[in-house]
């Protein structure tokens, strides 16, 4: 599969192989229907093994928010698969609420905004980079992060 067992990903992969074969099977059809070929799977699968272990439910969520509400291509989740292990109510959702604000009220650009910057900071980072830094000109900006106040009433 591609694993160099010195690697911490080695480590990871083996409870993922010894798995249910239909949870990877079920994972791998998903993917597939969001575009993924067998390439991008095997990718994905050596930078973040816990990506073919997930309930079919979480990984269609997470997909469809990613993909269709925030606009990023299949393709380039796959590049990032870790962020797929993270959950979508607490994590995925209430970041990505943040930035949407931060782009719509053109505080910054959508350039600086990738997939792996936004998830995959710490929460202490993520706090200080994307709502911190910019509490003066959205003072709701903590409550949306907290989802305490829709996107809707800030803009």
């Amino acid at each position: 599969m591609g694993f160099d067992p010195q690697n911490v990903s080695f480590v990871k992969a083996i409870p993922a192989l010894s798995g249910k074969e239909t949870t990877w099977k079920r994972c791998q059809e998903v993917y597939k229907r969001w575009g993924w070929s067998e390439n991008h799977i095997g990718s994905a699968f050596r930078l973040s093994p816990q990506c073919v272990v997930m309930s079919e439910k979480k990984l269609i969520g997470i997909m469809e928010f990613l993909v269709n509400k925030m606009g990023w291509q299949s393709q380039t989740i796959a590049k990032y698969p870790h962020v797929l292990t993270y959950s979508l109510q607490k994590r995925i959702i209430t970041r990505f609420s943040v930035v949407r604000v931060l782009f719509l009220k053109g505080l910054i650009e959508e350039e600086i905004v990738s997939l792996a910057n936004v998830i995959s900071r710490s929460e202490e980072s993520f706090l200080d980079r994307f709502v911190n830094r910019y509490l003066r000109q959205v003072p709701q900006l903590l409550d949306v992060y907290r989802g305490k106040v829709d996107i809707q009433d800030v803009l």
